[in-house]
């Protein structure tokens, strides 16, 4: 019934936008509070302008590549801050770096400022009891499952063990937590990535980072998947 979006930086007119309803599936009612943009901000508003950036970026650069649509909401009364995002993607890499390791400094930047953007308006140190939700493409994953084989001869799935990501800055410390770690391991895709059989990964490009608060009252809740339309291959 509702759609907010608001023009980002992308080009492209790739934006982040958000849908929803009148009311929850409990009947609870959905209003809409504030809605703000981040697109204007740069890296030397936030101090997050690094010498990994100066190879791509300069300090007046914009930070988000698309935006950090902040949306502030009641749920039956009771207040969530909604943050929607859709990062820097990992492009071909060069000098002798992968696309994903050549462009995390700026997924990186993009992840600090939108907790920076939290701690502004909840306080630094604050945030472990208020209700916020980080969701969107992430463009980045601190894990993967390796897809070793073909129709032919049949597949094996590896499960890889911790890498290091952008979005540690949200899981470091607590800040946030992804939800869909309570799905098995082998079960939290949202990505197919090949090239050849050679290169072959599953891997969670999309997500859901809830407040400690937000994730502790819904413990018993896990996040579904819909692959459909996902193509052929």
């Amino acid at each position: 019934r509702h759609k907010y979006l608001v023009e980002g930086n992308d080009s492209r007119g790739i934006d982040v936008g958000v849908m929803m309803r009148d009311e929850t599936r409990d009947g609870e009612k959905i209003e809409i509070v504030d809605i703000r943009s981040h697109a204007a901000l740069t890296y030397g508003d936030l101090d997050l302008f690094t010498p990994a950036l100066a190879a791509t970026n300069k300090a007046d650069d914009k930070i988000f590549k698309r935006d950090c649509l902040e949306l502030e909401l009641t749920i039956g009364g009771r207040p969530l801050a909604l943050y929607v995002v859709h990062l820097k993607s990992m492009s071909n890499g060069r000098d002798g770096a992968d696309g994903r390791s050549y462009t995390m400094p700026v997924r990186e930047a993009e992840t600090k400022a939108i907790r920076h953007i939290i701690e502004a308006r909840f306080g630094k140190g604050q945030t472990a009891d208020k209700n916020f939700v980080i969701c969107g493409d992430m463009n980045d994953y601190q894990e993967r499952v390796d897809v070793i084989g073909d129709r032919r001869s049949g597949y094996q799935f590896n499960p890889s063990g911790r890498l290091e990501s952008a979005l540690d800055v949200f899981s470091a410390d607590g800040f946030a937590e992804n939800v869909m770690l309570r799905r098995d391991p082998l079960d939290r895709w949202t990505l197919y990535h090949a090239r050849g059989p050679e290169e072959q990964h599953l891997c969670q490009l999309d997500y859901l980072w809830l407040s400690p608060a937000l994730a502790r009252r819904n413990a018993g809740r896990t996040p579904e998947i819909i692959r459909n339309g996902q193509p052929f291959r």
